[in-house]
């Protein structure tokens, strides 16, 4: 009897590596033709991510491994693959060699590329490795698609052992894995990682805890938020959150009262139900591991998802929690809160777990704490334009008392003074108060004058939308004025300048009437007093460092222009071997005066009126930078491009 089992045994072996197993998702290589369950996009610019293979935990892999392995006397072995590059029967489409700089540009491909692709990272991810025959184009977009996924599904272990294994398979792209890898850890403060990596050892895949006591969330604040034991064991759940709204340490600890509430709360709402957290969490969770894994009840994986998908619950809570009190706050960024799972699986979810927390979350906001002075003036310099929102509400709400609206607005600067668009408050700010009061538009526009040479570039706004011809009913009190900001530009004395404001309409001077025998007098007994007088009330001023003219364009308005005699001549602030043009130089000076953050957008009008396309734009500016930094200058994140500040600071020739 024992022999014919063994036979059997050695039968079922035999025929698992002849032919592919019925039901088994490993693709043969001698029959396989590329056809998509999705017919790829053809629309550049298009989300591929109705025909990605999903990977979301350290061992979704294994899902598609999962019938190829043979259960015998009760245990399970993994048929282990031939790891040589095998060749592809249909031959592999030519992609011309390019710089990769992000996993988007699988968008520029042609359909068959992208279907290709599909098919090569399918096989990768099974431990098959097709050979690219030099079209390496693959290689690096599969290496940014990796690190995408790293994004969402957060498991460092799995990162460092997919880089790996395409390293050691593509070598081209080993010292751009461990370049990316290295960052990744240090974001992380995975030092034990960073150590590994740099001393060359060789990497092993490890279920390794990379978090010491004191990088966990609770840990961190539980004397601080005085927070008793079940509390603490809730937020070391959570990821301590590496952005920069959370990097605030006011908004990081707001975000977390918000969050504990919100579990307290909906483990109310769950009793009521009469269920628990706990129960509804791992239903949910079943689901996704039966319904959008497919993984087997319960087997290994199975196990493993349930495990690692409730504690993503917690941390997905934690995510709209951090977007409404950044709602709250104003802050226009918010954080991904997308889930990669199939339509049913993603209606469960939503009944069972977000909409309730969304009930919560619209309850517990009005116990948001306001932002102290310190975190307002960090939010401002984030969000360059979250100024606009206090600004609205105080034109709104103008009750006629120009003292106090000035107050206001000097006080809004003050909490944008890190802002690089700082200028534009008081500029908006003296447009809107030219209706009501003189002397305070006049001020508003002193201060935007002042701050806007301080800025990076000096815009010099012209006066046409701010100073309406009411403001001055002589010419004395234009040229007045005039001379008071060309005095501003000379010797930047703001408190100097506002004083000689309130002078213009103190000042009364007599209007002189002549008749023409008077003037032939003056002329002849007074030429140079005459001369003195006609300048004086021409429409042009100027003196050694400007020229300030005044020109009617309507009724209504008039626009003053200063034009600065002494020009420097232009220099580039960055590197000369970085061979930026000029419209390079100005868009990453455009990135400088917002914070390095620019929405899609902003970027979009900024292109169009030089005559480019954005992308065009960006992808030129990367290409450049790209062999100096070893990485992308300008990144993508949700809607908007950003730079990393040290990123910029290597470009300056300083």
């Amino acid at each position: 009897m024992g022999t014919i089992v063994a036979i059997v045994i050695i039968a079922v072996i035999i025929s698992a590596f002849s032919g592919k197993k019925k039901g088994s998702s490993r693709p043969s290589f001698t029959s396989y033709t590329p056809k998509p369950s999705v017919k790829p996009p053809e629309v550049q610019g298009q989300k591929l991510s109705n025909w990605k293979v999903p990977v979301s935990t350290s061992q979704s892999y294994n899902s598609i491994l999962e019938d190829s392995i043979i259960d015998v006397t009760g245990k399970s072995y993994s048929l282990t693959s031939n790891n040589s590059l095998r060749k592809y029967a249909n031959g592999v489409p030519y992609w011309a060699h390019h710089y990769v700089y992000s996993y988007s540009e699988i968008h520029s491909a042609s359909p068959i590329q992208k279907i290709f692709y599909d098919i090569f990272k399918k096989f990768f991810l099974v431990d098959e490795y097709l050979d690219l025959e030099g079209n390496m184009n693959y290689a690096f977009i599969l290496l940014f698609d990796l690190l995408e996924e790293y994004d969402y599904h957060k498991n460092i272990g799995e990162l460092e052992s997919r880089l790996h294994t395409l390293g050691r398979h593509y070598p081209k792209t080993k010292p751009y894995g461990i370049s990316f890898l290295l960052k990744k850890m240090e974001a992380r403060g995975d030092i034990e990682g960073i150590a590994r990596l740099n001393g060359g050892t060789r990497y092993i895949y490890q279920s390794y805890n990379v978090y010491s006591d004191n990088w966990k969330l609770g840990n961190k604040y539980k004397s601080k938020l005085n927070l008793n034991e079940e509390e603490v064991l809730t937020l070391n759940k959570i990821s301590i959150p590496i952005n920069n709204f959370c990097s605030i340490e006011f908004c990081l600890i707001e975000v977390t009262k918000i969050f504990l509430a919100t579990i307290r709360e909906l483990r109310n709402h769950y009793v009521l139900e009469n269920t628990t957290l706990e129960q509804e969490f791992t239903l949910v969770a079943d689901a996704i591991a039966k319904k959008h894994f497919r993984f087997r009840s319960g087997s290994s994986n199975h196990k493993y998802c349930i495990e690692s998908t409730t504690t993503d619950f917690y941390s997905h809570i934690f995510k709209l929690s951090e977007n409404s009190v950044r709602e709250n706050y104003g802050h226009k960024r918010k954080i991904n809160t997308d889930v990669p799972y199939v339509a049913s699986v993603k209606a469960e979810l939503e009944t069972k777990i977000i909409s309730p927390v969304t009930q919560v979350l619209s309850i517990l906001e009005t116990k948001i704490n306001a932002p102290n002075e310190e975190t307002e003036i960090e939010l401002n310099l984030l969000n360059t334009s979250r100024w606009k929102i206090k600004f609205e509400d105080l034109t709104l709400k103008y009750n006629g008392n120009p003292k106090y609206y000035l107050e206001n607005i000097l006080s809004l600067g003050s909490l944008n003074q890190k802002n690089p668009s700082i200028e534009n408050i008081f500029f908006e700010a003296s447009k809107f108060i030219s209706k009501y009061d003189k002397e305070t538009s006049l001020k508003l526009y002193v201060h935007y004058l002042f701050y806007d040479l301080k800025s990076s570039k000096f815009d010099n706004k012209q006066l046409t939308k701010t100073i309406q011809k009411n403001l001055f009913k002589t010419n004395e009190q234009l040229h007045e004025f005039e001379m008071i900001l060309s005095r501003l530009i000379k010797d930047k004395n703001l408190e100097q300048a506002l004083l000689a404001v309130c002078s213009i309409y103190v000042i009364k001077r007599k209007k002189i009437n002549l008749d023409e025998d008077s003037i032939k007098e003056a002329q002849q007994l007074h030429a140079s007093t005459v001369g003195l007088l006609n300048e004086y009330l021409n429409d042009e001023y100027e003196d050694e460092m400007n020229t300030i003219s005044t020109k009617e364009i309507s009724t209504e308005e008039v626009r003053i222009s200063i034009t600065q005699k002494t020009t420097e001549i232009s220099r580039s602030i960055y590197r000369n071997d970085l061979s930026f043009t000029n419209l390079h130089t100005t868009a990453l000076e455009f990135f400088a005066k917002n914070s390095f953050t620019v929405s899609f957008s902003e970027f979009e009008i900024f292109a169009k009126s030089n005559g480019v396309f954005k992308n065009q734009l960006v992808d030129s500016i990367n290409e450049l930078c790209y062999d100096d930094l070893d990485d992308v200058l300008i990144e993508e994140e949700d809607e908007f491009y950003t730079i990393k500040e040290a990123n910029y600071q290597t470009l300056l020739g300083i």
